[in-house]
């Protein structure tokens, strides 16, 4: 019998087959892009920040990022919920990118220049799912 975290990368492999990578990658996108609209308004600089990071971390051409992004925007409406995504993190990465996601998550929240409560409340409700100590929550925004 398959344990809780096969079911869950069985179903969204199946979504990509031949890309091993996906599920993390979808995960790990889906969560940057949740910090863009969750403040009201989406900002381009934010939209500029996800891309290069995606690009950067998963060393991705512009198609394949803009897929990405794609796919992670489309999960917003999605059954997939942030516990599973975390779930698939936790299993796919090791400690140090969980902490660079987290980073990568205040990256998102600065990048227009604004700091807004839901920002900081999405970022920490991640790090709790992907069991982060609150002191490396807080070294995570000044890296």
């Amino acid at each position: 019998m398959k344990s809780e975290i096969e079911l869950v990368k069985s179903k969204i492999t199946d979504i990509r087959e031949r890309d091993a990578g996906f599920p993390v990658r979808a995960a790990v996108a889906s969560f940057l892009f949740m910090v863009m609209p969750i403040d009201g308004q989406s900002h381009p600089k934010e939209l500029d920040r996800l891309t290069r990071i995606l690009a950067d971390d998963f060393e991705l051409n512009s198609d394949e990022t803009a897929d990405l992004i794609s796919y992670a925007k489309e999960q917003s409406n999605s059954e997939l919920d942030m516990v599973t995504m975390a779930k698939i993190l936790k299993v796919g990465l090791s400690k140090k990118d969980l902490l660079l996601l987290v980073s990568h998550m205040w990256e998102m929240v600065f990048a227009d220049g604004r700091m807004h409560e839901t920002e900081v409340v999405l970022v920490e409700r991640v790090a709790n799912l992907l069991e982060i100590p609150e002191e490396d929550v807080a070294k995570a925004m000044t890296h």
